[in-house]
């Protein structure tokens, strides 16, 4: 710390700097909400104001899921994002997420929520550029990932499935039919 005229002005060297922008970062992927991605484990935690909300339509969901015709086979579980937009996951008895939907103001962020699958995603949406394809709805199926997403400013939707992960017995068509 060095005063001039009264004032304190803090220096700092870099490597401070370094360690207070890593602080800084981690303290801000903490107070994000946990998603899951398609073909990994259900959201982990929910953080800050979202744990009530997000628990309540958890539970809301697996009621539904208890109800439903195969309630062994999948379970779902519901997360609205600081956004507005809610997703949800679909849960396959051996905790893994085979498919999810989305619907909201704001497109998610498809890296994050198609994981390991985002790189197909990437290269089908990048081919259908290249042939001169630009905006409308999107439909991928490719390498065993099924995607489409459609939407306008303040109103997205759209679904994401990876086929060799969907329970023997589940109709994912009928399933995602009356998905946003």
């Amino acid at each position: 710390m060095i005063a001039v005229s009264g004032c304190k002005v803090a220096f700092f060297s870099s490597m401070q700097a370094l360690k207070y922008l890593i602080a800084v970062t981690f303290a801000g992927w903490a107070m994000t909400p946990a998603l899951a991605a398609l073909g990994r484990a259900p959201l982990a935690e929910i953080a800050g104001t979202l744990a009530a909300t997000a628990a309540s339509q958890v539970v809301a969901a697996k009621k539904l899921a208890a109800v439903s015709p195969n309630p062994t086979l999948y379970t779902l579980q519901s997360q609205t994002l600081d956004t507005g937009t809610v997703v949800t996951e679909y849960v396959n008895s051996g905790g893994i997420v085979f498919a999810l939907t989305w619907v909201g103001p704001v497109l998610p962020d498809l890296t994050l929520l198609l994981g390991d699958y985002f790189p197909t995603f990437k290269a089908q949406t990048d081919r259908r550029r290249a042939a001169g394809q630009r905006g409308g709805p999107v439909q991928v199926n490719a390498d065993g990932l099924t995607v489409g997403s459609a939407g306008r400013m303040g109103h997205f939707s759209g679904y994401a499935y990876a086929a060799s992960l969907v329970p023997t017995g589940v109709d994912v068509a009928a399933l995602l039919k009356d998905a946003p």
